[in-house]
């Protein structure tokens, strides 16, 4: 394996900067169809935990080496610009997803945590997926796609990236919401310029689902029942409003926000 990088790497260097780093990206994960055929059924309890973690490490250090070798942290979206965009916007989002939440009755008991093992999990979705998955999608598939054709397809092509991320472990339900998700992230991405803001509401999104979602398959519970339709019109009114504000309406607002030139 490493042989044959030492000859491949000498090869993307004569290539565009952001394809040959996406072409890096895709040999970063071949362990993954290894992984997704023998290791991750055979996997539960702590043991998968402890793998999950080392996976994100592995994601992390294979992001940052492909990442800072081409780019710096600020291009790679590591800076303060548009906090206060993403985090508005971020937690416009989560808002939208806790009421749908809210509404529909599941039938199950939320999952229970002690202070150690709440305190574990708000580490481990802060800092390794929140942070990880922010960092490869937003920050470097995002910004290696817009050198090598454009910010459209930056944000088509971290986003089905993300939902790819997510469909192969979770299911098609899960990989067409982080379609979703993946968009409107790749927006405030695009409108804020930045990605700290979303690896805080990245966080806080996964810690909030584990939470108050419960440790199932949602499609074996067939259809829900929905108890609280106005929840659910009103979560999924910010769910809809959010893209449409980054999409159409922030561009507007923030042009007649400058000034005008004598």
């Amino acid at each position: 394996m490493l042989g044959n990088m030492k000859k491949i790497l000498p090869r993307l260097a004569g290539l565009n900067p952001g394809l040959a780093a996406l072409l890096e990206v895709c040999i970063l994960f071949l362990p993954a169809i290894p992984a997704y055929i023998w290791m991750w059924p055979n996997l539960s309890g702590n043991p998968q935990w402890v793998v999950q973690a080392l996976v994100y490490l592995y994601v992390l250090a294979g992001s940052v080496w492909i990442g800072r070798r081409r780019w710096s942290w600020d291009q790679l979206g590591l800076n303060r610009n548009g906090l206060w965009l993403s985090l508005a916007c971020g937690l416009t989002i989560m808002m939208g997803r806790t009421l749908v939440i809210l509404s529909i009755h599941w039938d199950l008991a939320a999952p229970q945590f002690g202070p150690l093992i709440l305190v574990t999990q708000i580490l481990y979705y802060f800092l390794l997926v929140g942070f990880g998955e922010e960092l490869l999608f937003r920050g470097l598939i995002y910004r290696a796609v817009q050198d090598w054709l454009g910010t459209r397809w930056a944000i088509w092509g971290s986003s089905l990236g993300f939902a790819l991320w997510h469909i192969f472990g979770q299911g098609p339900l899960v990989g067409a919401a982080m379609l979703f998700y993946g968009l409107v992230f790749a927006l405030i991405r695009r409108r804020a310029g930045g990605i700290v803001g979303l690896i805080l509401v990245h966080g806080l999104m996964d810690i909030s689902a584990v939470l108050l979602l419960p440790d199932t398959d949602v499609l074996s519970l067939g259809r829900p029942q929905i108890p609280h339709p106005a929840l659910l019109w009103s979560g999924l009114a910010l769910l809809a409003f959010t893209p449409l504000y980054l999409w159409i309406i922030h561009p507007r607002v923030s042009r007649s926000a400058q000034p005008v030139r004598q």
